[in-house]
């Protein structure tokens, strides 16, 4: 992965069109889009254009930011997807169940802990570097970032599990 600045002046005119798009379309979709389809919507699998507009915003994004390394990030993406659905499937409950849960659950927690991943990753370990990593901090920091992947990891799949409702859980204790 790219360990450039990246500082948008320096980004080509087609990256930014595509960057500004990409950030216009999740606008449009928060804003009107999702509003009107909860309206009329009586089930989560009625979002059809939600989820639409969410994927063509953070396919736009993702390639307004990382340019030409965005095929590198796409495969972290689905590796990351592939590492969480496994991690499920070993975690669930057995029987015909755990595939189901491996699926519905593992895939999008793993595509989230990447795209969580990214922006800590950058924020954390590259936002302020200049010079070149020598070989021994690079496996150091290599295995920083494993730890931070996994940690993050843990978290979504923690929410995941229990549905988004911790946090009452915690308070009606």
């Amino acid at each position: 992965m790219c360990t450039k600045s990246m500082e948008i002046s320096n980004y080509s005119k087609p990256r930014k069109i595509i960057l500004i798009a990409g950030i216009v379309i999740c606008l449009v979709n928060l804003f009107v889009i999702y509003p009107l389809e909860r309206s009329t919507s009586s089930f989560i699998m009625e979002f059809t254009f939600s989820y639409i507009g969410v994927a063509l915003s953070i396919v736009s994004i993702l390639y307004g930011l990382t340019g030409g390394h965005f095929i590198k990030y796409l495969a972290f993406i689905l590796l990351s997807a592939i590492v969480s659905a496994t991690c499920w499937y070993i975690y669930g409950a057995g029987g015909w169940l755990q595939k189901f849960i491996a699926f519905w659950a593992g895939i999008p927690c793993g595509i989230i802990t990447a795209l969580i991943f990214f922006i800590l990753r950058y924020y954390i370990f590259f936002r302020n570097r200049k010079l070149p990593v020598d070989r021994q901090t690079n496996i150091i920091l290599f295995l920083k970032q494993l730890i931070l992947y996994f940690v993050v990891l843990l978290i979504v799949a923690i929410v995941f599990e229990n549905g988004g409702d911790w946090i009452y859980n915690i308070f009606e204790k």
